[in-house]
């Protein structure tokens, strides 16, 4: 809807792979922003954007896709000051700005303490906000909604008439039914979003306690304050495809090397690894194995 093959587009560096997926078969070209513990970093997109040769990159990009909560695959979420940044780079270059954002439920801080979204944010009509059941409701539900600019909405609807000759009617049914029932309770999707965090909460604990147990001295980490993931950096590893893919797999040990987040699938000394359904026991039982590994 938004871009033409050939263009440039900005993502974060490293970034959902999924988006990748879908990105790379439109030839556009993709130009990572660099991110660190606190995800996406507004000085280097500002530098990129205030930098930009049309000359020598081409067309200047007009989309920036970014996951500020709970990062897939970091686990980064962005502060409300990086938030404002981001957002003033996007005004000030006329970026339109695609928030995916499924794992805004599964905050760990209080309600009341929670960054404002881009959406809450925009005041030129440049956002497309991405929500999604999914990750509060059930995986397999994949039931998710778009909020913006009703120009942009307007397109989106007929961009989807033309490549979903109908969505899922179970799939909305399911919602729509657990949605009723909630409204029914006083305060009843609030408790349930509550109990799905500190559900999170838990395995977020229980994995870094782990990895402070096995992987000490081996690698680096920052503890997620939200989602379900944690983006590892190996040390003494400069790609961790072949050790996750191969070595890693034949110890039962299902993580994800960092390339396959890459924007231009640069080698990476990263693996992002899951704790939304391990139990306890598995994710130390695969700290540990890993750290035997990369003890070598």
């Amino acid at each position: 809807m938004l871009i033409e093959e050939g263009d440039n587009v900005l993502v974060e560096e490293p970034t959902y792979s999924g988006a990748l997926a879908a990105l790379w078969p439109m030839g556009c070209k993709l130009t990572g922003v660099p991110t660190d513990g606190g995800g996406l970093k507004p000085e280097a997109l500002h530098s990129i954007l205030d930098n930009w040769n049309v000359e020598t990159q081409g067309p200047k990009p007009r989309v920036l896709y970014t996951i500020p909560t709970g990062s897939n695959p970091t686990g980064a979420t962005l502060s409300e000051d990086r938030r404002r940044s981001l957002y003033e780079a996007a005004s000030r270059h006329d970026l339109i700005i695609l928030e995916d954002d499924p794992y805004w439920h599964l905050q760990f801080c209080d309600a009341s303490e929670r960054p404002p979204s881009l959406l809450n944010l925009d005041e030129d009509g440049r956002v497309l906000r991405f929500d999604s059941f999914s990750k509060v409701l059930s995986s397999g539900l994949r039931i998710g909604w778009c909020t913006g600019p009703e120009p942009l909405i307007n397109r989106l609807e007929l961009h989807g008439q033309s490549s979903n000759l109908h969505p899922c009617g179970m799939s909305q049914a399911v919602v729509l039914a657990l949605l009723r029932y909630w409204e029914a309770q006083e305060n009843g999707l609030e408790r349930h979003l509550a109990s799905v965090v500190e559900f999170y909460r838990g395995q977020r604990d229980t994995f870094i306690d782990s990895a402070n147990k096995h992987l000490g001295g081996l690698a680096e980490w920052a503890t997620p304050e939200a989602g379900m993931f944690v983006w590892l950096h190996l040390h003494g590893i400069t790609d961790t495809e072949s050790l996750i893919k191969q070595r890693a797999l034949e110890q039962k040990v299902l993580m994800v090397p960092g390339s396959s987040f890459m924007p231009n699938k640069e080698a990476s000394s990263y693996v992002r690894a899951a704790y939304s359904t391990a139990t306890p026991e598995d994710m130390d039982l695969a700290l540990q194995r890993l750290a035997k590994l990369l003890h070598g």
